[in-house]
């Protein structure tokens, strides 16, 4: 008796909840739309005719490319560098889908109100 107890409550231990396939899935599917819209506004109010891009660097289109490509190419190095362990570049991707998936949310949240 004491035996079949044990191992009933072992098997129910062992037994984790998940969630259904069909939440999974639905979850995943706002996710990733969260993060496309997050994008994509994102990219649309750097480049919108009275945005962010406008804002910083006036209408001088020369300089502002010149800095934005001078900051890109100093991040892409030191993305690059070997120094970088993969969890800490994975934790910093993480951060940044994650960024733009709240992006996505509020600029979804200025569409609807």
């Amino acid at each position: 008796m004491v035996i079949a107890r044990q191992c009933q409550t072992m098997e129910q231990a062992n037994s984790k909840f998940e969630f259904p396939l069909f939440a999974q899935v639905a979850a995943g599917f706002a996710i990733s739309a969260c993060v496309l819209i997050g994008i994509g506004g994102t990219i649309y109010r750097l480049i919108a005719p009275e945005g962010w891009f406008v804002q910083a660097f006036g209408h001088s289109m020369g300089l502002g490319a010149a800095l934005m490509a001078a900051l890109l190419g100093a991040a892409a190095v030191v993305w690059a560098l070997p120094g970088w362990m993969p969890s800490q570049r994975a934790r910093v991707a993480d951060a940044v889908v994650y960024g733009f998936a709240a992006a996505g949310l509020i600029y979804l949240g200025q569409l609807l109100v």
